[in-house]
């Protein structure tokens, strides 16, 4: 569209033009750089995402506090954001995308910066909260990384078959 005379509009439709393949549109299974920035940018979005500063902004999350301790992480949802399919994004989204990171059988390349995760929790549709075992000293960049998947398309996808899910 962009080489056109005039940009004309068909419909919900994005063009993107890359000189690497995309391996997958899952950022749980995609080690390639551009492909992870077409997953966080243009396909799904990612919990917060730094600013011109690097420092981490709410994106998906409205807004989030920590516990005195350092040790709880909650996230308040934005309401609004929906899937492709119309069904509403969760934080049920956000703890399964978590829990299938964090399982050694899905290969999700940065899962050792989970380790320290201690649990994952959909509180109600729009509040997650996370447990460390230890204090965490920052906010875990993991989260401005790793793009929410829709749990109601891949909850019945076992981990080590992610790969070969539609």
């Amino acid at each position: 569209m962009a080489c056109q005379p005039s940009g004309s509009r068909r419909g919900a439709t994005v063009l993107f033009a890359s000189g690497a393949d995309l391996q997958s549109i899952n950022p749980l299974l995609t080690i390639h750089p551009l492909a992870r920035q077409v997953q966080r940018y243009l396909l799904l979005t990612t919990l917060a995402r730094y600013d011109s500063a690097l420092v981490p902004r709410p994106y998906l999350a409205r807004s989030w506090e920590w516990s005195d301790d350092r040790r709880r992480l909650a996230f308040h949802l934005e309401s609004a954001v929906h899937w492709h399919d119309g069904a509403p994004t969760t934080a049920g989204d956000v703890e399964w995308t978590l829990r299938a990171a964090r399982d050694p059988v899905t290969g999700y390349p940065r899962s050792s910066e989970l380790a320290g995760l201690e649990s994952v929790a959909a509180l109600d549709d729009s509040t997650l909260l996370l447990r460390f075992t230890t204090p965490q000293p920052r906010f875990p960049d993991v989260l401005t990384d790793l793009a929410i998947l829709p749990a109601h398309l891949l909850d019945t996808v076992p981990h080590d078959r992610l790969r070969q899910a539609a």
